[in-house]
């Protein structure tokens, strides 16, 4: 791609995208600079490759700034959420998590999948060390933001623009103080290591778990394979011409078989979604009664109706909240065809990366390339 074009093309995106509003902070400041560095190392592996970087500025930026603003955001609802765990009762809180279940449990089957498999594999040292490295976390973005916003000749002035530095002498000094703010490296390399090694683990046990449905897409694919070529091997070899005929068979095997991945996957969220909306529906029912019992709201019901003290084993009174509120969540789970509602789908959204990122692991990540 030539510079003229490049130029054009950066024209046209900086037209089409409103533009971003002038860098008011240390943060905006810092975000150029890092866009900066992604272009020098574009010119490192290839020039052209750096003026594409420089061309999309407004896109990569654009993603930058909203990493900036929802990271913060997160984080509070993980500040918030760990307020809940440690404040609410055992039982409300089960309840909270059965409802979830309940209704949206199919959504993130292998995430439930992997919090089982945590949990297994050492989940109390797996939070130690995730503990450790969150610690370390949270000192170097203190010290970072602490150094970036500090004014150098008290003017107001924020002192990543004052000192102008370039992309890569910031990001070199940013990395020098995250350097110096870890104070005990070694703790940290092992609590990483442990991270990494559960990981691990975790997914072995998964592409165990959901080896069926792998094999389900790829038997899906290998029968669906010869009448798919003899419909659309024809009209695709005239569209793409004699010089890409050689195409034909991998565009229709790999496109087969990733929309065969997507139906077994869809038909393991169905049978997930089952399971898990009768499986929250009886840990609401069983911890609803627990948490009436504990209120002392249960005492004036007889005892032919709600034996004292409750033992779900011995009446059908939680089943007559299970059912029906199983049957809710699963129709409701097929009916909005496994799609969070806003803005739980805004809240959801990290859960949401990781539950395509094991899919995606799971289903290809052991596989030879389609």
């Amino acid at each position: 791609m030539d510079a003229p074009l490049l130029s054009d093309a950066a024209a046209a995106i900086k037209g089409a995208i409103p533009a971003i509003p002038a860098f008011r902070s240390s943060e905006d400041g810092r975000m150029a600079k890092y866009i900066d560095v992604l272009a020098e190392g574009g010119d490192t592996l290839h020039p052209k490759l750096g003026a594409c970087i420089r061309a999309f500025q407004p896109i990569v930026g654009l993603l930058i700034q909203c990493l900036f603003f929802l990271g913060p955001l997160y984080m509070k609802l993980v500040n918030f959420c760990v307020m809940l765990y440690n404040t609410l009762p055992l039982n409300a809180l089960q309840m909270i998590f059965g409802f979830g279940l309940c209704f949206f449990g199919g959504t993130y089957v292998t995430s439930i999948a992997a919090i089982e498999a945590f949990r297994t594999l050492g989940g109390k040292s797996l939070w130690k060390n995730l503990k450790i490295v969150y610690a370390d976390i949270q000192k170097v973005s203190v010290a970072i933001k602490n150094d970036s916003t500090a004014d150098l000749n008290n003017d107001g002035v924020p002192d990543v623009e004052e000192m102008g530095l370039s992309g890569r002498e910031l990001a070199t000094r940013e990395f020098k103080l995250a350097m110096v703010t870890v104070r005990d490296p070694e703790v940290l390399q092992k609590a990483l290591l442990c991270v990494w090694t559960a990981w691990i683990s975790v997914l072995a046990s998964l592409r165990l778990q959901f080896a069926q449905t792998v094999a389900l897409a790829l038997g899906i694919a290998d029968v669906l394979k010869f009448p798919t070529v003899l419909v659309f091997a024809p009209p695709l070899t005239l569209a793409l011409g004699p010089d890409l005929k050689h195409w034909v068979d991998t565009i229709i095997d790999t496109t087969l078989k990733i929309v065969a991945v997507t139906f077994a996957w869809y038909i393991q969220m169905v049978i997930s979604s089952f399971y898990s909306a009768l499986r929250g529906g009886k840990m609401f029912a069983e911890a609803l009664f627990r948490l009436l019992e504990e209120k002392d709201l249960l005492k004036n019901l007889p005892d032919a109706l709600v034996p004292k003290p409750f033992d779900p084993d011995k009446t059908y009174l939680d089943e007559i909240i299970m059912y029906p509120l199983a049957a809710a969540g699963f129709i409701f789970q097929i009916k909005s065809g496994f799609l969070l509602p806003f803005p739980l789908n805004l809240i959801m959204l990290p859960l949401t990366i990781v539950e395509w990122v094991l899919r995606w692991e799971i289903t290809y990540g052991a596989q030879a390339p389609m």
